[in-house]
């Protein structure tokens, strides 16, 4: 029997390590375990899953790539065991285009999705980070009071289009079965216990034993602190897309500012929930929670691991200007110390140049 499974996000629940890791053991997978991580590139899922929504994805769906999808379909289609394909931007897929893809599949005797899930408390501050590191300028307590009235709230910052796991199952759940909706909570800070991590949770939904994928993949934490983030959120006001086109401020802040010196200058922690914040976040994980619940929705994990507690607060005071001060020091510091010195020997050119006005000068005394 042939299925398919559809790894849907949520984006900042580990997905890039899980894709990372499902890639560099692609080969294990269809020699060991009988499933197939389709595609010739690690970016093909990224194509086919912003050619699914080309109206949304507008500046992602390149006609270069429109036959990524239809060739991981033949690759899927010859294939007779288990197929999986994941990236996070299924996660705002609406109907419409569920049916589209499970139409594509339809050669499949089971199409299953899987949804990466985390707490709340460590998930919205995670994405508030993630949207800076994007061009966005909103505080943290602006973030916050900006998604508080949920999915159909009035709020303008980006942010439940993707998380809204109630919404996600439901869609799914629509087209495929209830029973066929995979839930995969991120480990609880604290409770993570060997062989019960994101990692094992997710492929023993697929069937697999996680030791017939034994290849691993560095473990990079992409967060910033609190006082760099700061620094980035007051940058941005002076880098909006008036100012810079994208490509510049991906290649060289996202690049180069931030993945070559602010990940290697942190210290303190990342900013975090607290007060009010956090007891909305404990409320609404309480009503996400219950709905998993009440639709039996498969679990790898435990619900517990969605539910805010007691070691998710924090006394931390927000980043002030003289945190983002002291982050953009230590980032100019390395910046100083490790940067390539321009070389100012003049060219050749330049050299032969000075040669021949020398000779002349003398000819002309």
């Amino acid at each position: 029997m042939s299925a398919v499974y559809v790894h849907v996000g949520l984006p900042k629940t580990g997905t890039t390590h899980l894709q990372d890791r499902l890639w560099r053991n692609r080969d294990h997978a269809s020699s060991r375990a009988g499933l197939l991580y389709p595609g010739n590139r690690i970016d093909d899922h990224f194509h086919a899953a912003a050619h699914l929504q080309p109206e949304r994805y507008l500046d992602w769906a390149d006609p270069a790539h429109a036959d990524v999808w239809p060739a991981m379909v033949a690759q899927m289609k010859a294939w007779h065991g288990s197929s999986l394909v994941s990236h996070e931007l299924f996660a705002n897929a609406g109907p419409e285009h569920i049916r589209k893809l499970t139409a594509d599949l339809d050669f499949t005797d089971e199409i299953h999705v899987v949804l990466t899930v985390r707490d709340l408390a460590r998930q919205v501050p995670s994405v508030w980070q993630e949207n800076v590191k994007n061009q966005r300028r909103a505080t943290l307590p602006d973030f916050v009071d900006s998604i508080m009235g949920g999915p159909d709230g009035p709020g303008e910052e980006p942010f439940w289009e993707f998380q809204d796991y109630r919404r996600i199952c439901a869609d799914w759940a629509q087209v495929v079965g209830a029973d066929r909706v995979h839930i995969v909570t991120v480990p609880a800070p604290g409770t993570q216990t060997p062989g019960d991590g994101l990692w094992e949770r997710f492929v023993r939904v697929l069937g697999i034993d996680p030791d017939d994928l034994p290849e691993q993949v560095p473990s990079s934490n992409s967060s910033l602190s609190a006082g760099q983030t700061e620094l980035l959120r007051r940058l941005n006001h002076k880098l909006q897309p008036d100012d810079i086109e994208w490509r510049r401020y991906e290649g060289l802040i996202k690049g180069v500012l931030i993945g070559q010196y602010l990940f290697k200058t942190r210290t303190g922690a990342p900013a975090a929930l607290s007060g009010e914040q956090l007891a909305w976040a404990t409320a609404e994980s309480e009503r996400l929670v219950a709905t998993i619940v009440e639709n039996g929705y498969p679990v790898s994990g435990t619900v517990d691991d969605l539910r805010v507690t007691a070691v998710h607060h924090t006394d931390e005071p927000p980043a002030t200007v003289d945190d983002a001060l002291d982050a953009a020091l230590e980032a100019i510091a390395l910046w100083a110390t490790t940067a390539d010195v321009p070389d100012h020997t003049p060219a050749l050119k330049t050299r032969v140049a000075n040669v021949v006005r020398r000779a002349r000068r003398r000819i002309t005394r």
